[in-house]
C-alpha cells in the first residue's frame, strides 16, 4: 500500500508559492502569445503605408449640404465613410515621397464603382488669404465644395472615391507642386488608386470590376494624363478602365503656351497660373533651371519671387515676360518649348472611353484644348472620344466655375450612368 505522506502547513505554504510562481508564468506566457497574435493580425500593405477613419456621413447630412434641394435628395442613396491615407509615390526628381489623399466608401450591400477623382487648382501661397492648402481633399473643408459637395454626391451614388491631394499638399505640402507637370500628376493619381483598392480590399468592400476616371480643370488635365499614363504602361489588365470624363483640362501645353505669352494686351483674368506652369518646368526640367528673372522683366520678377505667382500686378503677357522668353516660345526646338510639348496630353490613342466637356467661351482655359483632343485622338485611331460643348450664358461672367459645376452634374447622371 502506497505510504500517505501528510501536509504540513509548511507544505501548503510551498506548494502556494509555486502555484503563484506558476500561474505568472502562464499568465506572461499567454499575453506574450495574445500581442504576438495582435501583431500578427495586423493589417500587411503593399500600396499603404497608413490609414485613419475620419468619420461617417449620413444620408441626411449630405441632403443638407445641398439645401434639402428635392432635385439632389432624389439622388442620395448611401451614407458615407471618409478615410485619409498616405502611400508613397514618386516626384519629379525621381525621390520618394510619403503623399496623402481621401478615400469615401459608399455604405452599400452591393459593389461600388471604384472612382479615381482628380481636384482641381488649389493655389500654394505664402499669403494665408491666398493660400488653399487647407482644401486639399484630406482636409475634407466644407470650403471646397469639388470634395464636399461633389465628391460625396458621387460616393452616396455608390462610387469610391480615390482623391489625391498631389504632391505638395497634406502630407507633402512643404514641398514644391509640380503644377500641371503630366508624369507627376500621373503617378501621383495611379499611386493614390492603387492605394485606395487595397484599402478597400482591406476593408471587405466590394468593388465592380472597372474603375471611373474623372477630373474638371487641372482634375481635367491629370485625368487625361493619368488614362494615358495607365494605357500606354500596360496597367489596365491591373485597373480595366470603364469611362474617362475630363472638364475643361489645357491638354495641349504648347498651344496654351503659344496663346498666352504670345498675347497682345490684358488677357482679362490674372496670369498667376501660367507663370505657376512656368515655374513648374522650369524646376523640373533640368534643361531649363534659368530661374524666374529669365523669363520675367521687373518689376513682375521680384513680386513674384517674394511676394508669389498671386501678387504680379499685370496680366499683359508682353508687359510681363522677357524678349528672350517669348524668343524661346515662338522657338520650337528651345528647353522650354520641348518642355511644354513632353505635357502634350491631347494626342494618343485612347482604348477606353473618353468624354470630354467644356465651355466654348471658357477664357481661363480656352475651349481649343478639348477641340484639339478630340481631333487628334480621333485621328490616332480613338474609337469613342467625344466632346460635349457648354454655351450657356453666366450672369456673373464665371463661365470656368459655373461650367465645373455643370459637368459634375452631367457625368454623374449621364455619362457614367
Amino acid at each position: 500500500m502506497n505510504q500517505l505522506i501528510p501536509f504540513s502547513k509548511q507544505t501548503i505554504r510551498m506548494n502556494t508559492s509555486n502555484y503563484k510562481l506558476i500561474l505568472g508564468l502562464f499568465l506572461s506566457l499567454l499575453l506574450f502569445s495574445c500581442d504576438q497574435e495582435d501583431v500578427n493580425n495586423e493589417p500587411s500593405f503593399d500600396y499603404v503605408v497608413s490609414y485613419e477613419f475620419v468619420e461617417t456621413v449620413t444620408e441626411e447630412e449630405i441632403e443638407a449640404r445641398f439645401g434639402n434641394d428635392p432635385l439632389v435628395v432624389d439622388i442620395i442613396n448611401f451614407d458615407v465613410d471618409a478615410y485619409t491615407l498616405t502611400y508613397n509615390t514618386m516626384n519629379y526628381d525621381n525621390s520618394m515621397v510619403e503623399a496623402s489623399g481621401l478615400v469615401l466608401i459608399p455604405k452599400v450591400s452591393g459593389k461600388v464603382k471604384l472612382t479615381s477623382f482628380q481636384h482641381s487648382t488649389l493655389a500654394k501661397d505664402p499669403d494665408p488669404q491666398i493660400d488653399q492648402e487647407n482644401r486639399a481633399p484630406s482636409y475634407l473643408s466644407p470650403d471646397n465644395a469639388e470634395v464636399y459637395l461633389s465628391a460625396f454626391l458621387y460616393a452616396s451614388n455608390g462610387y469610391l472615391i480615390s482623391a489625391a491631394d498631389y504632391i505638395g499638399y497634406g502630407s507633402t505640402k512643404e514641398l514644391f507642386h509640380p503644377y500641371e507637370h503630366a508624369q507627376t500628376a500621373a503617378t501621383t493619381s495611379f499611386d493614390m488608386l492603387r492605394a485606395a483598392k487595397e484599402l478597400g480590399t482591406f476593408l471587405e468592400v466590394e468593388m465592380v470590376s472597372k474603375t471611373y476616371l474623372m477630373g474638371y480643370s487641372q482634375g481635367g488635365n491629370s485625368t487625361m494624363a493619368l488614362h494615358k499614363y495607365m494605357e500606354e504602361n500596360n496597367l489596365t489588365e491591373e485597373f480595366p478602365i470603364a469611362k474617362s470624363a475630363m472638364g475643361a483640362g489645357a491638354y495641349h501645353k504648347s498651344a496654351v503656351g503659344n496663346y498666352i505669352f504670345n498675347f497682345e494686351g490684358d488677357l482679362g483674368f490674372p496670369i498667376s497660373l501660367y507663370l505657376w506652369v512656368m515655374d513648374s518646368y522650369d524646376k523640373v526640367y533640368p534643361e531649363l533651371q534659368n530661374g524666374l528673372s529669365y523669363y520675367l522683366k521687373e518689376p513682375y520678377a521680384t513680386e513674384v519671387i517674394e511676394n508669389g505667382y498671386f501678387a504680379i500686378s499685370s496680366s499683359n503677357p508682353q508687359t510681363v515676360f522677357t524678349d528672350q522668353f517669348i524668343n524661346d516660345i515662338n522657338n520650337p526646338s528651345s528647353a522650354f518649348s520641348q518642355a511644354l510639348a513632353d505635357n502634350n496630353i491631347h494626342n494618343w490613342r485612347a482604348e477606353a472611353p473618353i468624354k470630354l466637356y467644356h465651355h466654348i467661351d471658357d477664357e481661363l482655359v480656352p475651349y481649343f484644348n478639348s477641340e484639339d483632343a478630340l481631333a487628334a485622338m480621333n485621328a490616332m485611331g480613338s474609337t469613342d472620344v467625344t466632346l460635349e460643348t457648354y454655351n450657356f450664358t453666366t450672369i456673373d461672367g464665371n463661365v470656368h466655375g459655373t461650367a465645373g459645376a455643370r459637368y459634375f452634374q452631367d457625368v454623374l447622371l449621364g455619362f457614367f450612368r
